[in-house]
């Protein structure tokens, strides 16, 4: 009986099938059970989504080129940069008297003097409540922003730059003045007519070719 059965095992073991092999006392043998050797995975799993189209690139904005002295245009606004020149001290009219702002050990500024038309149709104010300016860059590419106390220069002052919005038609000078290290050079200056809302219509004026006094 003993070597019945161990035949049966080697054989079933050979052929990949496990056969199981029970004896009664009747010496009767029962039918084998026949069960797979290697796990199956009968698991059902949800097709892949249907693949769409590959979605479009999304346009880098739009940026505008300048030099100084051309009609920069954006949005309503064109401007001529006219001068742009460091100092290490700016005269602020204080209403009563003249004030003057220092720039600190370190530090210097740098103002872009210009001349700003109304071509859109609406008014906007080029220096106050927001401007048109973006910032200065220099020639790592950062951006430094207008200093806070940009409406009190004299010359916005005089000009009026700043605090009465300008009608369309008209045009204004205008004084943009930036507090930057002593050893940055001033590469670009930007400005958008819709103050900055609409990204597609960011104009940038080369000031790295200017000669700075």
């Amino acid at each position: 009986m003993l070597a019945v059965v161990w035949t049966v095992l080697v054989a079933g073991v050979s052929s990949g099938i496990t056969v199981a092999v029970v004896g009664n006392s009747d010496g009767v043998t029962a039918a084998p059970v026949v069960r797979p050797s290697i796990w199956q995975d009968t698991r059902t799993y949800p097709a892949d989504p249907p693949q769409g189209p590959e979605a479009e690139p999304v346009p880098s904005p739009t940026v505008k080129g300048y030099a100084i002295g051309e009609k920069a245009k954006s949005s309503g606004a064109t401007v001529v940069v006219k001068k742009v020149r460091e100092s290490a001290t700016v005269t602020l009219d204080d209403f009563e008297t003249d004030k003057i702002l220092k720039a600190g050990v370190g530090a210097k500024f740098a103002i872009v003097e210009t001349t700003v038309y109304n071509d859109g149709t609406e008014p906007f104010d080029p220096v106050c409540g927001g401007g048109i300016s973006q910032g200065l860059i220099d020639a790592e590419g950062r951006t430094f922003d207008l200093i806070s106390d940009a409406y009190l220069v004299k010359a916005n002052q005089k000009a009026d730059a700043c605090g009465e919005a300008m009608q369309p038609g008209f045009k204004r000078d205008a004084v943009f003045v930036y507090k930057i290290p002593a050893d940055v050079r001033p590469a670009g200056w930007t400005f958008s007519g819709s103050r900055g809302m609409d990204e597609d219509d960011l104009a940038v004026v080369n000031l790295a070719d200017s000669s700075m006094s």
